[in-house]
């Protein structure tokens, strides 16, 4: 028996009684000052506040007036139809304001795509569901979406989209580029006021969930309206806008936690 021994029975919740009725740790007692000062130390009464009755309510009434009502954060199933919902209306306000172009996907491009941005926009929904509830179970890795989202859209890309010359490589994709931006801080900023409700004990990780999923809407929604399917146009301009979504929403969490 050592004194670390002694340190994570306490921290296990051992009662310090039947602590002392261990054997080991009797013995280990009588050679250790130190553990048996700490128990002793342990089991002696909390010292009184030294306040008299009418300071310590005085002291509750100004702290019970600085209390405010909370609202209680909307449960794991809403939270993810919430977040269907929000990427569903972007993308579709979207399309209802830039139109269709040219150019329609296959079914097979159809389906993988939107497979992927699904699955995301759910996992990043359960995992920043998770950062905004201390101590909350986990259903899914929160780097999950972060390494899925990526990883993901680029072999989608490069397995599914064929790559040829392009004339307007860059005059065209600044245009994706910045529409996809301002797509993602949209969704972002309104995503951020909802995670404002909870308690993240993690703001960067929080942030960055937030910025993978303004990510996602913004692929979801260039994908629809942007008429250039070529690989290397979807990687650079979709991709940087999905990249930028994520770096800008770390970011914005490490200020928020500064």
């Amino acid at each position: 028996m050592t004194c670390a021994d002694v340190d994570r029975l306490l921290s296990e919740g051992t009662p310090i009684a039947e602590l002392k009725q261990i054997a080991a740790v009797s013995d280990h007692l009588r050679t250790c000052g130190r553990c048996e000062e700490f128990l002793r130390w342990a089991e002696s009464p909390l010292p009184g506040s030294g306040l008299g009755s009418e300071a310590a309510a005085r002291a509750r009434t100004l702290i019970h007036a600085d209390l405010k009502p909370v609202h209680p954060l909307p449960s794991t199933p809403v939270v993810v139809i919430g977040a269907i919902a929000l990427a569903s209306a972007i993308a579709g306000l979207h399309l209802l304001t830039m139109g269709r172009r040219d150019g329609a996907l296959s079914l097979l491009q159809s389906l993988s795509l939107g497979a992927l941005f699904a699955a995301i926009v759910i996992l990043a929904a359960l995992s920043l569901n998770v950062t905004l509830r201390p101590a909350a179970r986990s259903f899914v890795p929160a780097l999950a979406p972060l390494l899925l989202l990526p990883l993901g859209f680029a072999s989608l890309v490069v397995f599914l989209f064929d790559a040829y010359p392009q004339q307007h490589f860059f005059a065209e994709g600044i245009a994706c580029l910045s529409g996809g931006i301002m797509i993602a801080l949209l969704t972002s900023a309104i995503t951020f006021s909802f995670a404002r409700r909870g308690y993240p004990l993690n703001w960067p990780l929080t942030g960055t969930l937030i910025g993978a999923f303004g990510g996602t809407v913004a692929l979801l929604a260039l994908q629809i309206s942007c008429p250039d399917h070529e690989s290397g146009h979807l990687l650079v301009f979709h991709g940087l806008a999905m990249l930028a979504s994520i770096a800008g929403g770390y970011l914005a969490g490490r200020r928020a936690a500064a």
